[in-house]
């Protein structure tokens, strides 16, 4: 019998904020496969680890390059498919994400090319970042009719933004911080700011304005509130 993949969220990063059911599920899966880049330990399974026993599973590295050439992703989306269907054969695998799987996630990718071979694909849901940034700052993100955007840093599409209807998420910036910031300051949203570095880990760090920012890491979330929230 084949097993089936599960695309599990273990949530931003607080061991806590791991559902029940991310539990339950790492917990009967042999196979745990986990994402990394640059050959480093992962952020997902060292989250996972406090909260699950994983001394008796085996676990798979599956290595993204950080690049943005299609071709060289989607030849590695290849290869790790092959290597989970491989694995799919006799079990059940978990595939840990951090934060939640539908938020800008490779797993989608690795999911559509698992599925056409044959497999059945399950997502757990998890708690994502901008949510437990929120609870974090103990500040809402939206009240009432207020509208609440996600997006992905991108320079150009930072700098048509209007920010003028309720809140706004920016992630994704990493090494881009620098110029994140400025751009915020350039369209006069700094005191509007505020951002939260590796929530929920142990080097968390709350930036209560820009102006506290210097380079921060690829684990950082922006909120930006609009005029008229």
């Amino acid at each position: 019998m084949s097993g089936k993949l599960y695309g599990v969220s273990v949530g931003s990063g607080e061991p806590e904020l791991i559902t029940l059911k991310a539990a339950r599920i790492i917990d009967r899966c042999r196979v745990i496969a986990v994402p990394r880049t640059n050959g480093e330990k992962t952020v997902a399974l060292s989250v996972a680890e406090k909260a699950v026993d994983l001394s008796d599973k085996k676990i798979i590295y599956i290595d993204f390059p950080m690049v943005r050439d299609k071709k060289i992703l989607s030849e590695n989306y290849e290869r790790i498919s092959e290597t989970i269907c491989r694995e799919l054969e006799k079990n059940d695998v978990a595939l840990l994400n951090i934060g939640d799987v539908s938020i800008y996630s490779t797993f989608s990718y690795i999911a559509e090319r698992v599925e056409a071979n044959g497999f059945e694909v399950e997502i757990c849901a998890g708690v994502t970042s901008f949510c437990a940034v929120s609870a974090l700052v103990g500040k809402p993100l939206v009240k009432e009719n207020e509208s609440l955007h996600i997006m992905p840093y991108n320079a150009e599409n930072v700098r048509n933004c209007n920010f003028s209807d309720g809140t706004y998420i920016i992630m994704k910036c990493g090494k881009n911080s620098s110029e994140l910031i400025k751009i915020l300051r350039e369209k006069g949203l700094a005191e509007r700011t505020y951002a939260v570095e590796n929530c929920g880990l142990t080097d968390e760090h709350i930036y209560n304005n820009i102006d506290e920012i210097g380079q921060c890491g690829y684990f950082t979330v922006f909120v930006v509130k609009s005029d008229d929230v």
